[in-house]
């Protein structure tokens, strides 16, 4: 028996969609038909979804699991970066499709884990094991930070939506303490995803450069990462670094406040590129400053998910 769906992985800056097909009762989905949209491209997210069902052929399937950075329940939600209201209901009348669920980005991802196997991941710690049956986040830094919490349980796992990505940046050096009160100057809450984000790259960037000796100058993520992997650039260094640093602390801290002993899964556009450049020893040390919970932290792997588009097989899994 063959059963198949259109799933999709949508984020601030472009959208990915495939059909997930599962044969012979199997648990893991053959993906295919992968096309990736830009969302700049296209007026509302029914006119992108439009975009994807018009590539395929006539045998469409009739279900759809999409998902989708913002605020979602299955039937409702908004991807903030462009405002676009997203409705199941609408989507099944406009297209003849029988269900349409929605969910976020990062609980697609976080559905996606037990499905990877070692070679999917770039491991920062020296073992991979956590504790067993723990809970575990997985999160991610792209055009913002998101991320989600599951619990495994005897029915399946249980996944909750975070929005670590608001919570207030806590500076835990000199230097960061430097950057808050210079970032400070032009945005009202400086939170994680100002600084743990694409935008938020160049924001660091734009810091660095400032204290600096090199003329000023502006460059994009993809030229700032490019510029410290082939370290070209000494301000471009020098950003990457700093980003590293607060984001072992951000880890940390989310492995504290979400009880994540079964594991940090991080993910997103960025970092995967970045695994070169991670001096484990300095992570290491930075996440696991916790005080007295320093020994908790020091029990948690951490891993950073290098296989390619993992939203799409986490949304294509069974739902509860």
């Amino acid at each position: 028996m063959k059963k198949s769906l259109i799933i999709a992985d949508v984020g601030g800056t472009n959208g990915r969609f495939a059909i997930a097909t599962f044969e012979n009762g199997s648990s893991v989905p053959v993906i295919t038909n992968i096309s990736v949209f830009s969302c700049p491209d296209h007026e509302t997210f029914d006119h992108m979804f439009g975009s994807y069902l018009a590539t395929l052929n006539a045998d469409i399937p009739k279900v759809a699991q999409l998902a989708i950075a913002g605020e979602m329940t299955p039937r409702d939600g908004n991807l903030w970066h462009y405002n676009w209201d997203i409705s199941a209901s609408r989507l099944e009348r406009t297209f003849n499709l029988d269900r349409v669920t929605l969910m976020n980005d990062y609980e697609a991802m976080v559905r996606a884990v037990p499905q990877l196997n070692n070679d999917d991941y770039f491991n920062i710690t020296d073992f991979n094991i956590g504790l067993a049956g723990g809970t575990y986040t997985v999160f991610g830094v792209g055009s913002g930070l998101g991320g989600s919490i599951a619990k495994p349980t005897r029915n399946g796992l249980k996944v909750v939506s975070t929005e670590i990505g608001h919570v207030s940046f806590a500076p835990k050096s000199a230097l960061e303490a430097e950057l808050l009160a210079y970032t400070q100057k032009s945005v009202k809450h400086v939170s994680n995803e100002s600084f743990l984000s694409g935008p938020g790259l160049k924001r660091i960037q734009h810091f660095i450069n400032s204290i600096g000796t090199q003329p000023s100058k502006r460059l994009s993520p993809a030229e700032i990462t490019t510029a410290a992997l082939n370290k070209t650039d000494e301000d471009c260094l020098q950003t990457v670094e700093l980003f590293l640093e607060i984001l072992a602390s951000v880890a940390g801290d989310i492995a504290l406040s979400q009880g994540a002993r079964g594991g940090i899964y991080i993910s997103g556009g960025i970092v995967p590129r970045l695994t070169s450049l991670i001096d484990r020893e300095k992570f290491l040390s930075r996440f696991n400053d916790k005080g007295p919970m320093s020994d908790y932290v020091k029990k948690i792997p951490i891993k950073v998910i290098t296989s390619d588009m993992p939203a799409l097989l986490g949304a294509a899994t069974e739902l509860e």
